[in-house]
């Protein structure tokens, strides 16, 4: 039976854990945080944040 060092064996679950939880962390900023897109009315015209406020 193998037994790896402890170091090792927390090294690898951090690498493995690395990856998911990036992707986890960026898809929650891409939903939850405001980029200043511009967003367009059925019309064509940009909506304004002035006229979302009203």
């Amino acid at each position: 039976m193998v037994t790896p060092d402890l170091p090792l064996l927390l090294a690898g679950i951090g690498i493995m854990l690395a990856i998911p939880l990036t992707f986890m962390v960026a898809n929650w900023v891409r939903k939850n945080v405001d980029h200043g897109e511009a967003q367009f009315g059925p019309d064509g015209k940009m909506i304004s944040d002035e006229e979302n406020d009203r």
